[in-house]
């Protein structure tokens, strides 16, 4: 695997981009998407909730970590 410092600035504001969708789709995926579904139970939605908004955070701060030293 190669590491954000191997990367060049336009690379890794890619991959940041890359990231950021990713977060959108986890978003989309875990909040939204129970709205125009019909979970099974209570706990299905609070698994959809949780989970959207971890794997969410967890993209947004990848994808700001590949942009912390570029200006």
């Amino acid at each position: 695997m190669v590491g954000k410092d191997e990367l060049n600035p336009a690379q890794r504001k890619a991959l940041s981009d890359f990231a950021d969708m990713i977060a959108a789709a986890w978003f989309t995926a875990g909040i939204i998407s129970p709205f125009f579904t019909k979970p099974k139970s209570a706990g299905e939605i609070i698994i959809f909730l949780l989970t959207g908004l971890l794997m969410t955070w967890v993209s947004l701060r990848w994808s700001l970590s590949l942009l912390e030293d570029l200006r």
